[in-house]
């Protein structure tokens, strides 16, 4: 049976969509455009559908910068660890070819439905615009199912696809926001270099393999070692009833470095203000104890308390927040500071802000989300791992623009 599908007061795709997303056991998704708006609409099915283990694959596009960032990240969040959901971006590499279905496919055992036409996935192309589709129900062995259904694995295939990770995410955002500044300006793809259309950790990779060698391997291990005795050090800070100020002024020492002693922490700047930081002890032990209480909250809860406590710790900023932070839970928590921004942004084309002091905690959360995805891409240990590899490269990078 085929039904023509159309947007007006008494039935729209919205409708239809929801009526075959309760009863499908798969479900594949194609729209061009991809819009917080649609997708608020489809995420209690898709939700609920992803809850009974069933299969669904959704791909977006990336054209004009109309997908929006928001949208992708909420379903990559939904989708993740679940082995039979699927979030594709298109790569959008030709001018000429523009990525414009507008597909969804449902199955339920021998029975399958296909609606195409040209609602995408926002409010608008859901209900109120003048879209058209047709619907069309059939058989799974049927010829028209089998047509569809290769032409959705054509377009989600690695030639023309990618499977979408947070990396790829902030890249596109860049565009999306630029986008977004000039629509009178508008161009159908983002102007990168061939090899630059789909982040594959090329330049990471390239590094990694000067970062692992048996010294690199020594000089990680005696950073970790470095950074249990920090732990140590803090604990004692956060608990010990008895702290005085020549003792605290000794562990913030040991912690940033002093003349003729090495810190124990990587960030190398934090010793220049130590003796400000000497002036506020007890402000200094609510800082640690606070990160300490709450360690095992989310990443974004923690940075927004400690950023609020920083405050008050004359000669402190965000890096001793995300030190404090990294010390407690090397493999949640990531350091921030200028050196992982730097080389997010010249090596992997990911834009973050430029100053740490202006992250929120979503900002923190999704910078840790992303510096995670790094650390199993590349197969390293923890965010320590990571920011000791990001600093070797920050320093290559600074030797190479003196040259």
């Amino acid at each position: 049976m085929t039904q023509v599908l159309f947007n007006h007061i008494n039935s729209n795709h919205l409708d239809t969509i929801l009526q075959q997303f309760r009863k499908a056991d798969e479900v594949w998704i194609a729209t061009a455009f991809l819009k917080m708006s649609g997708l608020n609409l489809l995420l209690a099915p898709i939700k609920k559908h992803i809850k009974n283990n069933k299969p669904i694959t959704i791909i977006a596009g990336q054209n004009f910068g109309l997908t929006e960032p928001e949208a992708l990240k909420i379903l990559l969040k939904l989708f993740s660890g679940r082995v039979n959901a699927n979030l594709f971006l298109d790569k959008a590499e030709d001018k000429t070819k523009v990525f414009h279905p507008k597909l969804f496919l449902f199955k339920s055992k021998d029975k399958a439905t296909i609606i195409s036409g040209s609602a995408n996935i926002t409010k608008g192309g859901l209900t109120t615009n003048q879209e058209v589709s047709l619907c069309i129900e059939t058989k799974a062995n049927n010829t028209e199912w089998k047509n569809s259904a290769a032409i959705f694995n054509h377009i989600i295939h690695e030639e023309h696809a990618n499977l979408v990770n947070l990396m790829l995410i902030k890249r596109y955002e860049q565009f999306y926001k630029d986008q977004k500044r000039s629509r009178k300006y508008q161009k159908a793809i983002p102007e990168k270099q061939e090899c630059e259309y789909s982040f594959d950790y090329t330049k990471l990779e390239q590094h990694l393999r000067n970062f692992r060698t048996e010294q690199g391997k020594h000089i990680f291990k005696e950073r970790e070692k470095k950074y249990r005795k920090a732990k140590k050090l803090l604990k004692e800070i956060a608990e010990s009833p008895r702290l005085n100020q020549n003792r605290f002024e000794d562990i913030i020492d040991a912690l940033v470095g002093a003349a003729g002693l090495q810190s124990l922490w990587q960030s190398g700047s934090l010793y220049r203000n130590r003796r400000f930081v000497y002036e506020c002890k007890n402000e200094f032990k609510d800082l640690v104890a606070f990160i300490n209480d709450h360690q095992n909250k989310s990443s974004s809860v923690v940075f927004e308390g400690a950023k609020e406590l920083v405050k008050e710790v004359k000669g402190a900023n965000i890096n001793y927040v995300t030190e404090i932070m990294m010390t407690y839970q090397p493999n949640r928590f990531a350091n921030l500071n200028t050196n992982p921004i730097t080389v997010l942004d010249e090596e992997a084309g990911v834009y973050f802000k430029s100053h740490s002091s202006s992250f929120d905690g979503n900002n923190y959360s999704e910078y840790c989300l992303l510096t995670k995805e790094i650390a199993q891409k590349l197969n390293l240990k923890n965010m320590l791992e990571v920011d000791s590899f990001f600093n070797e490269i920050y320093w290559l990078l600074k030797q190479e623009s003196k040259e």
